[in-house]
């Protein structure tokens, strides 16, 4: 006895078209009527907001994207951050600071810029790690020495198991020129 299939296919070609908002199906079973675009769809947004004016960030995501503009150096969102009433001292759950990103990145104005607008030199991660430190690991000599002049003590060690200087940091690297710049 031989078997039939339940379902038997009864379409066998099916296209869909977009034009002039109207969608058309073709299929070997008959459609009642053609798929129409609903054209009563608001292009209002969905947030309702001031005439010309952009919705209102939290202080949060002021701080985050301070942090994200030190990070890529982008001196434009920095600024604005800061006029916003962004916090250069605000940190990461690792204690990281926006100063830390800047620092380890090599991104001099970004650096100079936040500690002109309250942002410590002497900020610690979770490790105990200085933007010092940073500046070291990375071989950002220019950065290294801007954060000297300002006052960083290149002989912090750090608070891990491994308890390293900015010196000794870039001693392993073998870094002499940062090593020298650094008081070796």
């Amino acid at each position: 006895m031989m078997k039939t299939p339940i379902v038997r296919l009864l379409v066998t070609a099916l296209l869909v078209t977009t034009l002039s908002g109207i969608a058309e199906v073709h299929s070997a079973v008959p459609a009642a009527a053609p798929l129409r675009y609903n054209s009563g769809v608001s292009s209002a947004p969905t947030v309702a907001t001031e005439p010309n004016r952009a919705p209102r960030m939290t202080q949060r995501d002021i701080d985050e994207r301070l942090w994200l503009a030190a990070l890529s150096g982008n001196m434009h969102v920095l600024r604005d951050m800061i006029s916003q009433g962004g916090n250069p001292r605000t940190a990461t759950p690792h204690r990281e600071t926006a100063l830390h990103a800047a620092a380890a990145r090599g991104h001099l104005q970004a650096v100079i810029y936040l500690i002109k607008n309250g942002a410590n030199i002497h900020a610690r991660t979770s490790n105990g790690w200085t933007p010092l430190h940073h500046a070291a690991r990375f071989g950002h000599a220019h950065v290294a020495n801007y954060l000297l002049r300002a006052g960083a003590n290149p002989n912090h060690p750090t608070t891990d198991r491994a308890r390293k200087t900015p010196i000794d940091i870039a001693l392993d690297r073998n870094d002499m020129r940062m090593a020298r710049l650094l008081g070796y």
